[in-house]
This record gives structure tokens, C-alpha cells and sequence, in this order.
């Protein structure tokens, strides 16, 4: 074999490799029907890519009640992984931290929640003390790296669920108890540990 078929060979060979063996590693929850994985490959057999069906649905729920540590989920139509898509902790003062993959982990307005046609604001199960401690461990990751899929493991890549799901089990709360490999919004809508504040569906 030439060098250079070599090479053309090396990358799908060792790509399809890794995937054999993520799969022989997590075999219990690539099978489990309520696992983000399952679902998310379950969509896109049915063509359904991604974070959904993106623009300004105008949902405007009352957010004037937020408290610091409570968290918000987005959702579009046709997301690949649920009911929503996007998940961010509120700090206060009109501001919540969240996960984006231009900007990394970063802080915004609370407003642009607005836009989603899936709208749910969640109240967590914990101190104020705890609740502070999150924030404060979500802030201290502004402008790390965001990766979509990022798995549950490492402090090298995030999105916007992991650094949530990760502030709040820095406080022995775990939001996610599937143990799936990585963590999905609806994870935390249906976590023990979260109360519904308010939802909405345009």
C-alpha cells in the first residue's frame, strides 16, 4: 500500500474505531430509550438536526420573578435532543450564564429567552447558600470554551448544559440522574431536585 493510501484510510479507520468503542463503553445508555443519546440518533434517522427550528417566537413569559440560581429553558421546534434546546442559570440583575458556541460560556440578558416557541423557568431545591455557590462557580468559567456535545467528564469544554448541570453538583445536587454521557435541557426539567416556576409553549 502507498503512503498515500495510506493516509486516506488512517482517519475514517480511526474515527470509526472511536465510535466502536464509545459504544462498547456505554452500551447501557446508547440502548436506554429515556437516554439523550437515544433520542437524540432516534431524530436524526427522522432528519431532525440539531438545535431546531431557530427565530423569534415571542413567547414573553413573566420573568420578573427570577430569583438568583434558578434556571431557564429554551426550546425551538424540531430539536434533535427534546422538548428544548438551551439551558442558562439565572445570576440576577437581568443577567443569566449560559453556553454558546461563538462566545463560549458567557453572560447575557435574560430577555432574549423571549424568542423561544418552548419556554420554562425552574427553581432548584437548594440554599441560598448553595444557589450562590453555583453562580459563583458558573462565573468563574466565563469564556471557556464551548463545545456542543460536550461529555459530562473534564473542565476543557462546556455547553450550556453542562455548566449548570456541573455548578449545582459542585454542591451535591445532580440534576442529571440518567447517567447518560452527556446532559440534555429536558434532563433538568425532569429532575427531582427543580420545581416548575412557570412554563410556556408557542
Amino acid at each position: 500500500m502507498r503512503k498515500r493510501d495510506w493516509q486516506l484510510w488512517f482517519f475514517p479507520v480511526m474515527t470509526l474505531l472511536i465510535l466502536v468503542s464509545i459504544y462498547f463503553q456505554n452500551q447501557a445508555t446508547l440502548n436506554n430509550r429515556d437516554s439523550l443519546t437515544y433520542t437524540y440518533l432516534l431524530n436524526a434517522v427522522q432528519g431532525r438536526l440539531g438545535y431546531g427550528a431557530v427565530g423569534n417566537y415571542g413567547n414573553m413569559i413573566d420573568l420578573q420573578d427570577l430569583e438568583p440560581g434558578d434556571i431557564l429553558l429554551g426550546g425551538y421546534p424540531e430539536c434533535a435532543y427534546g422538548r428544548f434546546s438551551h439551558a442558562g442559570i439565572y445570576i440576577g440583575d437581568g443577567q443569566v450564564i449560559e453556553g454558546y458556541v461563538d462566545l463560549g460560556i458567557t453572560q447575557q440578558p435574560v430577555e432574549h429567552y423571549w424568542t423561544y416557541s418552548e419556554i420554562c423557568l425552574l427553581k432548584v431545591k437548594a440554599t441560598p447558600a448553595q444557589k450562590q455557590a453555583a453562580i459563583d462557580y458558573a462565573r468563574s468559567h466565563l469564556g471557556k470554551l464551548f463545545y456542543p456535545v460536550a461529555f459530562r467528564p473534564g473542565e476543557r469544554i462546556w455547553n450550556c448544559t453542562k455548566i449548570v448541570w456541573e455548578a449545582y453538583r459542585q454542591q451535591d445536587i445532580n440534576l442529571e440522574s440518567n447517567g447518560d454521557i452527556w446532559i440534555s435541557p429536558d434532563d433538568f426539567y425532569d429532575s427531582p431536585w427543580v420545581q416548575v416556576i412557570r412554563e410556556k409553549s408557542i
